[in-house]
């Protein structure tokens, strides 16, 4: 059974709100870091060293530290 929300609609007259505008800032951020960082890296691991191109380390790295912050943040109180 579909709901209306209308809460779940930006408000008139504002297209981009400024969560959107960080997120964008973010991802332009990580991007240009990705493709200036395009040369070979060796990893140590405790049985191996490969080598991985800069940029797969910046998103994993990433992907990690999201994931990490969405398991411990804090939750919001609801009013």
């Amino acid at each position: 059974m579909a709901r209306d929300d209308d809460e779940s609609e930006a408000p008139a007259g504002r297209l981009i709100g400024a969560k959107q505008v960080g997120w964008a800032a973010v991802a332009a951020v990580a991007l240009a870091f990705v493709v200036l960082n395009n040369e070979k890296t060796e990893i140590n691991f405790l049985v191996a060293s490969p080598e991985w191109p800069m940029w797969v380390l910046v998103v994993a790295s990433m992907i990690l530290g999201f994931l990490l912050a969405k398991l411990t943040g804090r939750r919001r109180k609801r009013d």
